[in-house]
């Protein structure tokens, strides 16, 4: 092979390896690639053939430039979880009638404008903004169930605690329903979390309590994971109230 083909196989490698995000660009590239390489082939004469190697050198050269440019100006996503409140072993489990309570937690609903992949936080009163880059490592709904879920269980505590769409095995003792309206806040700023929330007994006497949550937490850094953090803070506060009204109802 010589120096040219050489030189064409190794470009062409090059532009292969890259991810399939690029591929537009990559099949561009090759195409090109391709061309140059048929002028130069094609070139009859010793004059042409070394103008039009001089040329695809060029372009080659230049895609060549172009597409390690490309690769490290790609930033990759970061996802990021909701994280639960940390197990205490120093409470009792709370038992009624003998067995331990039991709860089923949801619905959950968020608002539209929270319902996204992309986290969402406040730039200024009255915008909003998602970062493409920086996303959810599940749905955002059913990550605020499931953390307000585990946390009531450390809580109360008991094993007994159902998602809304699990199958209990056992009488559901309380239900927790909630309707989060805000959940945002500035990046190294004040996180807001603004909850109506209900929990329904199933005792003796039907009983429903119904209350309203506005609680904030400031952020302790400036990033996206201290950002997260405080969210995770305001869900463990949140399922503190909800926890002790429950305790409050069964002491009646």
């Amino acid at each position: 092979m010589n120096r040219w083909g050489t030189f064409s196989t190794i470009v062409t490698a090059t532009l292969t390896t890259h991810s399939a995000k690029d591929k537009g660009f990559l099949s561009a590239c090759k195409l090109s690639a391709r061309m140059a390489d048929r002028l130069f082939r094609r070139s009859c004469s010793n004059t042409k053939r070394r103008w039009s190697k001089r040329v695809a050198e060029v372009i080659l050269f230049t895609l060549l430039g172009m597409s390690v440019a490309g690769c490290g100006s790609s930033p990759s996503a970061r996802f990021y979880i909701l994280n639960t409140m940390e197990r205490s072993t120093s409470t009792s489990p709370l038992t009624i009638e003998g067995h331990n309570v039991v709860v089923k937690v949801g619905p959950v609903s968020i608002p539209d404008s929270l319902d996204h992949l992309q986290i969402v936080t406040l730039s200024g009163q009255n915008q909003l903004r998602l970062d493409e880059f920086k996303r959810w490592g599940g749905d955002f709904q059913d990550s605020i169930q499931r953390v307000l879920a585990e946390n009531i269980s450390l809580l109360l505590p008991t094993d007994q605690v159902y998602l809304f769409q699990e199958t209990a095995l056992m009488p559901v003792d309380f239900q927790v329903m909630v309707n989060v309206r805000e959940f945002y806040g500035e990046l190294a700023g004040v996180v807001k979390l603004n909850a109506d929330w209900t929990v329904v007994y199933h005792g003796r006497e039907k009983a429903v309590i119904a209350k309203k949550s506005v609680l904030q937490e400031n952020t302790t850094g400036a990033g996206y994971q201290a950002y997260v953090a405080a969210q995770s803070q305001l869900l463990a506060r949140l399922s503190q109230e909800i926890a002790a009204a429950i305790r409050a109802k069964m002491q009646q």
